[in-house]
């Protein structure tokens, strides 16, 4: 007996097949999607709101009235993806065939559809991602290099619950070196059933594996000494010296020999220097300007570093081979990411529903968080039945501060 095909069962099964196969989204912050939701009927916030950090205050001492100001740092949050899955089917499938919709279209669309959203949000947050652990293209093995990383993001101010989400072969490298530790009874079960290392590990709540996870490739650069070119430079951008011939990638990570991280909450020392991710590529020859983040602030209610760099500091890039007549050449690496959910932001938006012609069904289910709309109409010129399935998305790095990157 054929079963009926109606527009809202086709989006609820869709919906369960993303719900199923999603992994680095469903662990980013989705309470921003309140900001297009809760507004007054009829009125339309456009694709892009402001989304307001927390405040973060110095603290003075004694009697006086020292007052601050209240700074107001957003970042936005953009509506820019819509995915969609089309298809069709001629009503001869739809009299005999219908019972094969669920394996064959619907549970297919739903797996696409999470696929991309897990590619798309790797490849977005990625780069804005300034911590890191590991060398690229060499495989992390040891346990010691996750708790370091996890100390480096506490001792600046990073909350707990952590969440890592590792390439596969990560896992794999993560796992071996572990099998030994652990009881092999439910623990190791976990490991192979679920993808997770072992929850509550290494200082990290939950463990994932992902093989949707973005791979960079380093810049290069000739034989270099690569220096800070004048002292007291503040800001998120750096001119430097001594580069050789340089192409250099958005997302290639540096240090500054004497530059420390503080805790964004105490602005304590780290004794850890800063690390900085390049937002822009940037190619030439000897000297240079390097733009990053987070801005080299050395004071204040914003202070990131302990200092500025001094003159002819030394810059130390992930992958080169030193600081002195260094060089640095093309290396691919897998990006695995450990974070608290709060570094990055996925939204999910009602699509329009008022589609003249068509059999639409929507799904909005607000606590799984999933918003989905399918569409379907017949064309009477070749006996078919078009239809699509879509998805309105944003992704956002929110407080990447609280993110590191695993290089592998």
């Amino acid at each position: 007996m054929n079963t009926i095909i109606t527009p809202n069962w086709v989006t609820k099964d869709i919906a369960i097949g993303w719900m199923n196969e999603i992994t680095l989204v469903n662990q980013f912050d989705r309470q921003w999607e309140d900001q297009w939701t809760n507004r007054p009927e009829g009125a339309k916030i456009g694709d892009t709101v402001q989304v307001r950090l927390p405040q973060r205050f110095t603290v003075t001492e004694g009697q006086a009235l020292q007052q601050q100001a209240i700074l107001n740092q957003t970042v936005p949050i953009t509506i820019n993806h819509q995915y969609n899955v089309a298809m069709g089917w001629s009503t001869r499938s739809a009299t005999l065939e219908i019972e094969e919709v669920q394996r064959r279209y619907t549970k297919p669309a739903g797996t696409s559809l999470a696929n991309k959203a897990d590619v798309q949000c790797g490849q977005e947050v990625y780069r804005a991602v300034w911590n890191s652990i590991g060398t690229p293209g060499t495989a992390i093995t040891s346990d010691g290099t996750y708790t370091d990383g996890i100390a480096k993001l506490l001792n600046q101010g990073t909350p707990d619950d952590i969440i890592a989400v590792l390439d596969p072969k990560s896992q794999s490298r993560i796992s071996q070196a572990n099998f030994a530790l652990f009881n092999p009874g439910a623990v190791i079960s976990e490991m192979f059933k679920k993808g997770r290392f072992s929850v509550g590990s290494l200082g990290i709540k939950e463990w994932f594996r992902d093989p949707n996870m973005p791979t960079h490739t380093t810049g290069t650069f000739t034989t270099a000494t690569p220096i800070v070119s004048g002292a007291n430079q503040t800001g998120t951008t750096l001119s430097v010296s001594g580069m050789g011939t340089y192409a250099l990638k958005a997302g290639d990570v540096f240090t500054l020999d004497g530059v420390y991280s503080v805790n964004a909450l105490s602005y304590n020392d780290t004794n850890d220097l800063q690390q900085f991710v390049l937002t822009q590529d940037v190619s030439g020859t000897t000297t240079g300007t390097l733009t990053f983040q987070p801005p080299i602030i050395t004071s204040g209610q914003l202070q990131t570093v302990t200092n500025a760099p001094a003159a002819s500091a030394a810059i130390s890039f992930l992958g080169a081979t030193g600081t002195v007549s260094a060089t640095m050449a093309a290396t691919r690496s897998k990006q695995s990411l450990i974070f608290n959910p709060e570094a990055f932001a996925f939204v999910m938006v009602d699509l329009d529903d008022d589609l003249a012609g068509a059999q639409v069904g929507v799904v909005r289910d607000k606590q799984a968080k999933v918003k989905m709309r399918w569409a379907y109409q017949y064309n009477i010129q070749t006996d078919q039945k078009p239809a699509r399935a879509d998805m309105l998305i944003g992704i956002a790095p929110i407080q990447p501060v609280f993110g590191m990157r695993a290089w592998s």
